[in-house]
């Protein structure tokens, strides 16, 4: 049962007689919103906006773009992670155990192995955010599936010791170059 509540046509009356603010000061969306803050760079229109974005052109596969780690980089299918699991070569430090397998790609991908005895979802999701940073930022050879798994003492670790004990495992395993610098991928 529905009640229909009318208000009285007397409620109008006291309406407001001032002018409505001037648009003058309207806040605007896009580059004109403020002028203080340098604006980007933007393609000219006549490219049109599927260019503006970057999107027109295919991107390479880079572990060291300024993103997040791209969906190429990762390992996703449970029959990837089974065979780095079944045919790969393990190594262990005292934070880590890191898996690898060959394989037949031009990039590695990289999976992770959080299980619920290391934490709730907040220390588990932090652990996967610090070893995924740690390595994305590394030259790596090409061609690895590689899977890491932190170990009980690696949830109370900083990312300064998780950082060295990746570094650690990917020279022992052959995946990083010792010799190589920071910003190039070696072949």
């Amino acid at each position: 049962m529905s009640v229909n509540i009318r208000r009285p046509v007397f409620a109008q009356t006291h309406l407001s007689t001032q002018e409505a603010p001037s648009l003058a000061e309207a806040r605007l969306h896009g580059p004109q919103q403020y002028t203080g803050r340098p604006r980007r760079a933007q393609a000219p229109h006549t490219e049109g906006q599927v260019a503006a974005r970057g999107l027109s052109r295919p991107r390479p596969i880079d572990a060291l773009s300024r993103t997040s780690m791209r969906r190429e980089l990762r390992l996703r299918r449970r029959r990837d992670f089974d065979a780095v699991f079944r045919r790969g070569r393990a190594w262990h430090n005292e934070l880590l155990v890191l898996r690898a397998l060959p394989n037949s790609l031009e990039h590695n991908r990289y999976g992770f192995v959080t299980p619920k005895r290391l934490g709730g979802a907040v220390v588990r999701n932090r652990l996967r955010r610090r070893l995924r940073e740690s390595i994305r930022v590394l030259p790596t050879r090409c061609g690895w599936d590689v899977v890491v798994s932190p170990k009980a003492p690696a949830a109370d670790a900083s990312f300064q010791q998780l950082n060295r004990g990746v570094v650690d495992l990917l020279v022992r395993a052959g995946i990083l170059a010792e010799d190589a610098p920071a910003g190039e991928t070696p072949a």
